[in-house]
């Protein structure tokens, strides 16, 4: 089975942050249920701000932090696939299908991420799916907790919901 999971920002740290970490812990939950699960990690940053950099002054990609994470709990490395071209939420789901769902001819797959961008999230996937696959993908769609200040979450629904009504009049 494919385990997709959307990367969400990291810290100062270049860690992970929460609520992206509730989603890895997620995508182990389903990962450890059967030898033949691969992760593939969506995200490369964020138009929002400057990318993590690492000592060296490299760029850490979204996707590298949350593999990082992943190994840390004890996934094994060619378990993981690292997607680090997207840099939202559309590109996430153009480039799931493009450079993994079309070529390994998945017919099914879990996609994970946060209870505030499952919304968005499945209307972006849904539209690609109907779009590039004629809707052949069954795609299991898998919520985690929101993880997030009351008042940042508040925002968040409302970016959230105008940019998912800005995506369908766009289509």
């Amino acid at each position: 089975m494919y385990i997709f999971v959307l990367a969400g920002g990291m810290d100062n740290s270049n860690e992970p942050n929460i609520f992206v970490k509730k989603r890895l812990d997620k995508a182990i939950e389903i990962h450890n249920m059967s030898t033949n699960n691969i992760i593939i990690i969506l995200g490369g940053g964020t138009y929002h701000k400057p990318p993590g950099l690492d000592s060296n002054n490299y760029v850490v990609h979204e996707s590298t932090s949350c593999a990082n994470y992943l190994i840390k709990k004890g996934v094994k490395a060619d378990k993981i696939i690292r997607e680090w071209s997207s840099y939202d939420t559309i590109a996430n789901g153009y480039f799931a299908f493009l450079n993994y769902i079309v070529p390994f001819k998945m017919s099914e797959c879990y996609i994970i991420t946060s209870q505030f961008h499952i919304n968005r999230t499945k209307t972006i996937f849904n539209y690609f799916n109907k779009l590039i696959t004629n809707n052949n993908i069954n795609l299991k769609y898998i919520e985690t907790e929101n993880i997030i200040e009351n008042n940042i979450l508040k925002t968040r629904l409302e970016r959230e919901e105008n940019s998912n009504n800005s995506f369908k009049k766009n289509i």
